[in-house]
């Protein structure tokens, strides 16, 4: 398959996904405040930023987890495959898993268990979505998770999680 039509079928993947999530949530009989679609705070939102670049670039370094730094691919491909890859990866994918884990799970969990488990068992969920990965990666994700879980729950809002995912994959596929 060549790189647009391939770039292509994520975006609508994803974008179809956002749409049923946006749907359901809209039909369900819950505020959009339940599901954490608010505006985040604005200081807590940026620490939890800073944080979870360090905790970033802190786990690549000791581990490389990353890989090496390869910037052929996008070369070589089209401007309109890349900048429809990064659509999909870093926008439209963080924010379909962030409305799904951290908006309708965390929130389906928070009024079942406490906190603390509602996190772990949504950061659980979450990294084992990405079982593609080594087993080493993937207690990285759940670390992850373990991070936008906490933002979900101090900052009251999915869009402070999804920040932070759409940075942490920008800097993953480079």
């Amino acid at each position: 398959m060549d790189p647009i039509s391939s770039a292509a079928i994520k975006v609508g993947v994803s974008a179809t996904a956002l749409v049923i999530l946006a749907v359901r949530m809209k039909r369900s009989k819950r505020s959009f405040d339940w599901f954490g679609v608010t505006a985040p705070p604005l200081v807590p939102t940026l620490a939890f930023i800073a944080v979870y670049l360090a905790w970033m670039l802190g786990s690549d370094a000791l581990t490389h987890w990353r890989g090496p730094w390869d910037f052929r691919p996008w070369q070589q491909a089209p401007l309109l495959a890349s900048a429809m890859r990064v659509l999909a990866v870093c926008v439209l994918g963080p924010m379909v898993e962030e409305l799904l884990f951290r908006g309708i799970i965390f929130s389906w969990l928070r009024d079942r268990v406490n906190v603390g488990l509602t996190i772990a068992l949504t950061a659980m969920g979450w990294s084992l979505l990405h079982y593609e990965y080594s087993w080493g990666v993937i207690a990285i994700i759940f670390v992850d998770g373990l991070l936008l879980g906490l933002a979900r729950w101090r900052t009251g809002s999915v869009f402070a999680p999804a920040a932070m995912h759409m940075l942490y994959n920008l800097y993953a596929i480079w």
